[in-house]
């Protein structure tokens, strides 16, 4: 298996090549599906959402009734997928709460839970909650697809910002434990890829190491 191929939208997407076909990890902004559309020449066999908001799972609905493929996400997280929970608002006056839950929800019947350890095309899913309760990610061979966990920042990795992160000291300790896998990339939505001894050094400097 080679490694992800990045597709820069308001948040990276990945395409990871598998033996047959690939896998798509994240789905971004609803108004986004048409451009990525015309990227995807071929159906993924599956998406994996990183976590419920909405510059990765926008799409989410919009790409499911085009391809029917099985969608996964972490259980903690499907509920503001499908729409049974709100998604907390964005930190914008008068209309977060409507922005935040702008996205088409996903039918029960297209989300498939999937947890901490168990394996999707040969790669592993790793929870790394904090900027959601439920968000996952992806640990292949030598690179961790981590979602938001880490963000680009001015010199290397730094934290999710704190107005987007619903349990800040769960993220710092998602931090750390990103820093302690074998991996060599980390790939995350915003910004990167980072080399795991940017990932320790940050964590070392957060105290999380």
């Amino acid at each position: 298996m080679s490694g992800p191929e990045v597709l820069r939208f308001a948040a990276n997407l990945y395409r990871v090549p598998l033996k047959e076909g690939y896998l798509l990890v994240d789905a971004g902004l609803s108004w986004e599906t048409g451009r990525l559309l015309s990227l995807l020449k071929e159906p993924p066999l599956a998406l994996f959402l990183t976590h419920h908001h909405l510059d990765h799972a926008g799409g989410a609905r919009a790409l499911w009734e085009r391809f029917r493929m099985p969608v996964y996400a972490h259980p903690k997280d499907i509920p503001y997928l499908t729409g049974r929970r709100r998604r907390p608002p964005l930190p914008i006056p008068l209309v977060g709460g409507v922005l935040a839950n702008a996205a088409p929800p996903l039918p029960e019947e297209a989300v498939v839970p999937v947890e901490e350890g168990e394996v999707l095309f040969g790669l592993r899913v790793v929870h790394l909650p904090g900027h959601t309760p439920g968000q996952a990610g992806l640990l292949g061979e030598g690179f961790l697809l981590a979602g938001d966990a880490l963000r680009g920042g001015r010199g290397g990795p730094v934290p999710p910002p704190p107005f987007a992160t619903e349990d800040m000291g769960e993220a710092l300790k998602t931090v750390g434990r990103i820093a302690r896998l074998e991996v060599e990339r980390v790939y995350v939505g915003h910004g990167g890829p980072f080399r795991q001894e940017e990932v320790r050094a940050l964590a070392r400097r957060l105290g999380v190491a």
